[in-house]
């Protein structure tokens, strides 16, 4: 397999095996994400946007990610038509002109102004964290990221940090999605990616216990099962071909 910069995937990584599950059967859910960007008032800032975010990484870099080694790789045709963009990495230094306008931006949000002025912020990163989390790689830039970033002024409306540890809560129990999942079909999947030891348990679900694909309307044919099978792909069947 040649090494490449990118795939021709978008991939959605986790560290848990439920959560594959979840996405084959109910789509991607929308969820806040905490954020960390520059703020014109200090350093940094940490806001919740609602956001489904991908990794545009060739199958030999799998490992080189903070998501997790497990996900589904969905179709680049999919992802276009699902409206996902490729992030804009600035630098690290506050007086590069795109930090610069991160910094307007990051300003714009703490005064409350028309979101219009800060929806930047729901579209880049810096290419370093500014508060690497333990056990994390601190290169933001190597995720080649790409999301879909939400806005509106009903449950979609950003968090300032404070609501959205109010939103986040102790941590004890998942997330809670809003608005609607992003739906696929069993055409728009490229790729299922666990661990061998994972593998029997990924396959009896989707042959017994998945009743819909991707939130599709309709109960999940045997033929479109089988389909979903076979894209399975388990993590030492990759570091062994690549």
């Amino acid at each position: 397999m040649a090494n490449r910069v990118y795939s021709n995937a978008f991939f959605h990584y986790t560290h848990n095996f439920e959560f594959v599950k979840n996405i084959l059967e109910d789509g991607f859910k929308v969820f806040f994400c905490r954020e960390e960007v520059y703020s014109s008032e200090k350093r940094v800032m940490h806001i919740g946007i609602p956001v489904v975010c991908f990794c545009d990484l060739p199958l030999s870099h799998i490992a080189q990610n903070n998501y997790g080694q497990m996900g589904i790789g969905m179709s680049r045709k999919w992802g276009i038509a699902k409206m996902l963009v490729p992030v804009f990495y600035y630098p690290n230094n506050a007086e590069c002109f795109s930090t610069k306008t991160i910094l307007q931006a990051s300003k714009a949000f703490l005064k409350k102004r028309p979101a219009a002025e800060y929806r930047a912020l729901g579209h880049s990163k810096p290419l370093y964290k500014i508060q690497p989390d333990k056990g994390q790689s601190k290169n933001n830039y190597i995720e080649r990221e790409w999301r879909r970033v939400f806005y509106s002024a009903g449950v979609f409306k950003w968090k300032t940090e404070a609501e959205y540890d109010a939103y986040r809560g102790d941590k004890s129990t998942p997330k809670t999605p809003v608005g609607n999942p992003i739906t696929f079909n069993v055409d728009d999947v490229d790729f299922i990616i666990v661990p061998e030891n994972k593998k029997t348990e990924l396959l009896d679900f989707i042959m017994r216990g998945l009743s819909t694909i991707g939130g599709a309307p309709g109960v999940a044919s045997m033929s479109d099962r089988e389909v979903l099978a076979s894209k399975i792909v388990t993590v030492e069947q990759l570091a062994r071909n690549v």
